[in-house]
């Protein structure tokens, strides 16, 4: 292969000798977006299905507003960003994972257990890691960047070895020595897989019937919880008034692509206070995720806003009142929009936190009745049935979002 003939970048785990021998499955076990599979000598891209295995020599890659995440046969979870592709490597030695040659994109690892050996390669440096967090991006010129989280690292090329560790970063330019920066802040750095719940009401949005009709296929999919597919059916054309790119910038922070949401929101008309308002909750929501002070001072009004401050006054993690603070938002939202089932699922993950199962399960039903493709409502539905030491009813398949199919709690 072309790219073996280049300088490389490898990240290393050593593995104790006594560790049994490792399987090397790689698996998909997230898929959102676009995702495409190049089998070993095929000629077209194929798409890609959760669950899938990986064979060396496989390439894979992400479009534009898409993300995966790929499982080792050690449970290593490596997520990849947008606009990412790899080619996956055989092991290089026996006893260690099989590896990945980074072509262009972005990856976060985070190792749980005990560490193992996976080599990533890409062109331009070679790093030895000793720890269990860090992002390796590489860019469209071949540079190579690597942030460690947690750990230390030893990042080098034929021109020149830096150590890094926790909260550093270096960037190595194709032949060219790494350099080190300023540092990065982690929580801006990993964006991009973090997850962000959908809190604009759509009704909030007041579209007008042209609107509505130019954006059916996005809004159903929408309201019914799938936001994937909304970002997937919203038209190539986004020309509309602000309201519809205000639409759109939630529907890019659904997928954590948070520059470009804050751009969108940077470009809003500022002659309509509604407008404004939904714009400042998206933001509170990105300071909510980030754990940032939040610069919305308005007292919130509609449902968007409402879902909002719920999700920030969590964040604020004060013992005695966030959460109850959090609970009388969400409550609040779902008085104002009954028929929003974004509302619901939040009133019910935090009854849920508060130890109320009955009342959790009865909320969630609602949602789910009204957004039946909520990912996050269907999750914590099996949380809330698995909570009464009945597994049976939360697993896949068992119909946890049917309220006719579990007994009652």
């Amino acid at each position: 292969m072309a790219f073996l003939c280049a300088a490389c970048f490898l990240i290393g785990f050593d593995q104790p000798a006594t560790a049994a021998p490792a399987t090397n499955v790689i698996q998909i076990v997230e898929l959102q977006g676009a995702v495409e599979i190049l089998p070993a000598g095929a000629a077209g891209w194929t798409p890609a299905q959760n669950h899938q295995s990986l064979q060396p020599f496989e390439r894979i890659r992400t479009a534009a507003n898409s993300r995966m995440a790929l499982r080792w046969s050690d449970q290593s979870i490596v997520p990849f960003g947008a606009s990412t592709e790899l080619e996956i490597l055989p092991a290089d030695a026996p006893g260690s994972q099989s590896g990945l040659h980074l072509i262009r994109g972005v990856l976060s690892f985070f190792h749980r257990d005990q560490p193992g050996r996976i080599r990533i390669i890409t062109r331009g440096a070679v790093a030895g890691v000793e720890g269990t967090e860090f992002v390796l991006a590489v860019n469209d010129a071949d540079a190579t960047t690597l942030s460690v989280v947690d750990g230390r690292v030893k990042f080098g090329n034929d021109q020149a070895t830096l150590t890094l560790t926790n909260g550093e970063q270096a960037v190595a330019e194709l032949g060219q020595a790494p350099v080190r920066t300023a540092g990065f802040i982690a929580n801006n750095l990993l964006q991009w897989c973090f997850y962000y719940p959908a809190v604009i009401d759509a009704d909030n949005l007041q579209l007008t019937a042209d609107e509505q009709r130019h954006l059916a296929d996005s809004l159903a999919a929408y309201r019914a919880g799938d936001l994937l597919a909304a970002l997937k059916n919203f038209p190539a054309e986004n020309s509309g008034s602000g309201a519809v790119k205000l639409y759109h910038a939630a529907l890019l922070l659904a997928v954590g692509e948070v520059a470009q949401t804050e751009a969108a929101l940077a470009a809003l008309p500022k002659n309509s206070e509604r407008i404004g308002r939904l714009a400042n909750a998206l933001r509170q929501l990105i300071a909510a995720v980030k754990r940032q002070p939040s610069a919305t001072t308005t007292v919130p009004q509609l449902t968007s806003e409402l879902l909002a401050a719920s999700y920030f006054e969590q964040s604020r993690a004060i013992r005695e009142t966030s959460l109850e603070n959090a609970l009388r938002l969400a409550k609040q939202a779902a008085t104002n929009s009954p028929n929003c089932g974004f509302v619901w699922a939040r009133v019910a993950e935090l009854e849920f936190s508060f130890g109320r199962p009955k009342t959790a399960l009865a909320a969630l039903d609602q949602s789910l009745a009204l957004a039946p493709r909520n990912a996050q409502a269907l999750a914590l539905k099996g949380f809330v049935l698995a909570a009464r030491n009945d597994p049976r009813w939360a697993m896949p398949g068992s119909g946890a979002a049917s309220a006719a199919s579990a007994p009652a709690i």
